[in-house]
């Protein structure tokens, strides 16, 4: 009687072991425009499943994301180049999730003071500066 009593706790007990942890996650915008969609999903995944929400400037929200490694991809806003180009910036970061942690989103013209905070991590919206105007008539007969 005591034997099955024992065999049914030790099952139990394995099981409980084996479930799954999670993280929270706090998700800040540091950038000046919305961020759209934000997918954190499990490295090497072919689907990215559901945004996790999107991010007004300055807003933070909190997710619970299942522990292990993870992948984050974030999608701003479409912002205007110039008269005649836009284009849709993106963010990605690989990271092991261990711990509760604060991802801060910013471009990479910006350094905000969190990310020198412990369980901080930057993930960076890389920002091209636009090439210089081409010279014109007036500026090549100077030369």
């Amino acid at each position: 009687m005591i034997r099955p009593l024992l065999l049914a706790l030790a099952c139990t007990l394995a099981v409980a072991g084996c479930a799954p942890s999670y993280q929270t996650v706090q998700l800040v915008n540091r950038t000046n425009r919305v961020i759209e969609q934000i997918y954190i999903y499990p490295s090497g995944a072919a689907e990215h499943g559901a945004s996790r929400g999107s991010l007004a400037p300055d807003a933070t929200t909190a997710v619970k994301i299942r522990s292990g490694n993870v992948e984050v991809l974030a999608i701003s806003h479409k912002v205007r180049i110039d008269d005649t180009t836009s284009e849709t910036r993106t963010a990605t970061q690989t990271l092991e999730l261990t711990a509760p942690l604060q991802l801060v989103f910013h471009d990479s013209t910006q350094t905000p003071s969190e990310l020198a905070r412990p369980g901080t991590l930057g993930v960076t919206f890389e920002i091209i500066a636009p090439p210089p105007p081409p010279a014109s008539d007036d500026q090549v007969e100077a030369r």
